[in-house]
């Protein structure tokens, strides 16, 4: 099954510039990369070099001496069969390049000659010296980056089957601040309950799409988590060998599986101390760490005061933590869940689980989050620079309203110039000032970026 994604639109944006550098194409495993890489280039090129360095380790070899093309071809060419090159009809497709890091750096002299292009894919280009000990430089500012995650709402939409026509109702509504029509809500929102089920994995979707079985498309993405915890600890030597202990491994995962515990909390703040295993002083913050720099979790960080610029004032020790898949965290959860959300019957898990989707949809957006919470128990479910505002998002599970954020917004000589959004399970409206969305349009908050922020 073709899945239409935002970086198609991207690679065809990428190839009409004349002076394209390479592109490199980061994210998180299972998120779709090298499907879309190999089907954009299949439609673009007629010659095709693929290179998969998880899988074949020994084409690295190939890159140990000279980088220019015409060395690195002759090395490869013995290697594998290789076919005729065409200059300006050939790519080159590194994937998983971070298991190669001159393969990479080969990207900074094959730029300057024009005659072929490339296009590498990594899932672990985020972990520092992920080949320890190797003193391959890393190349700087000779590619285009982009950024892959697994499909948001807008996404699944498309891989439903709805065209731009349909997905535009969305837009069109929350830009006019104007309420969709009962049956059209009721729609998205049914639409929106079967995405927070089954979350973004193209392999996942697409089975859904297939089968309309809620039920294995939750095993496939089971199956997808525990895949990504087999991979933890990947980060090896020159030699080839894994550098993290069974010890070290064991604390990634279990900072892993402690997601669904905190986020069940009151306040949902991650507690490193409660990782288990033995280690340094800073042995569980190192697995958090590890766990962000593959794309698997998110930090949302606490700020000082909810006033712009909000990374200034951002607490770097105090923060929640979300999956960057809402499908990770419900297949962490027990059986029986999916059919609680399908039908809106959650309950006292439903703020969890749609604090955790809001997280989901701006993240996939590449936009930057954050919360505020004080010992006196005022608390902000997130905070954005929304338009140039601050901004208090209120994801609601129920009717009423916040007193932390009623407090805060009639304060801002202390806590500075705040509005609020609130998002919940109804239509949008604009009321008192206060605009109301559906789960479905939070997307809608952040234009979508190809690239991710730091924190």
């Amino acid at each position: 099954m073709e899945l239409r994604r935002h970086i198609d639109r991207w690679f065809e944006e990428w190839k009409e510039d004349p002076e394209h550098k390479p592109a490199l194409v980061r994210g998180i495993r299972q998120s779709g990369k090298t499907h879309s890489v190999r089907r954009f280039a299949e439609n673009n090129y007629d010659v095709i070099v693929y290179l998969n360095f998880w899988d074949r380790p020994d084409l690295c070899d190939a890159f140990d001496g000279q980088l220019d093309a015409d060395t690195i071809i002759r090395e490869l060419s013995v290697k594998m069969p290789m076919p005729e090159l065409i200059d300006g009809r050939t790519v080159f497709l590194y994937d998983e390049v971070q298991e190669c890091p001159r393969a990479l750096l080969s990207l900074k002299t094959v730029q300057n000659e024009k005659r072929f292009d490339y296009i590498a894919t990594g899932s672990y280009l985020g972990v520092n010296g992920y080949v320890v000990s190797d003193d391959t430089p890393k190349p700087v500012g000779c590619t285009y980056e982009f950024d892959m995650r697994p499909l948001d709402f807008e996404e699944f939409l498309w891989a439903k089957g709805y065209g731009d026509k349909e997905v535009s109702y969305i837009r069109t509504a929350f830009e006019s601040r104007t309420a969709l029509s009962k049956s059209m809500h009721g729609s998205f929102t049914a639409l929106f309950r079967e995405y927070l089920c089954i979350g973004g994995f193209p392999e996942a979707v697409c089975n859904f799409i297939r089968t309309n079985n809620i039920y294995t498309t939750l095993q496939i993405t089971r199956r997808i988590t525990r895949d990504l915890q087999d991979d933890f600890g990947r980060r090896r030597g020159k030699d080839n060998k894994p550098l993290f202990n069974a010890n070290e491994v064991a604390r990634i995962r279990s900072a892993f599986s402690l997601i669904p515990f905190f986020l069940g909390k009151e306040n949902k703040r991650y507690v490193v101390s409660k990782i288990s295993g033995k280690g340094a002083k800073d042995a569980g913050k190192d697995a958090l760490d590890y766990l962000k720099d593959t794309g698997i979790i998110i930090k949302v960080h606490n700020l000082s005061v909810p006033a712009t610029p909000l990374s200034v004032n951002t607490i770097n020790n105090q923060y929640k933590v979300f999956t960057t898949d809402i499908g990770m965290l419900v297949g962490m959860l027990e059986d029986g869940m999916t059919d609680a959300i399908l039908s809106g019957s959650l309950g006292m898990g439903k703020g969890m689980l749609y604090e955790a989707l809001i997280a989901d949809a701006l993240y996939k957006r590449g936009g930057r989050m954050f919360y505020f919470a004080k010992e006196s128990g005022l608390e902000l479910d997130f905070v954005i620079n929304y338009l140039g505002n601050s901004t208090i998002l209120e994801v609601k599970a129920r009717d009423g309203n916040s007193k932390s954020a009623k407090t805060i917004m009639a304060h801002p000589d202390h806590y500075g110039k705040t509005q609020l959004i609130r998002i919940k399970d109804s239509n949008l409206r604009v009321a008192d000032g206060v605009l109301t969305i559906p789960h479905y349009m939070a997307h809608l908050l952040f234009e979508w970026k190809a690239t991710l922020p730091t924190e």
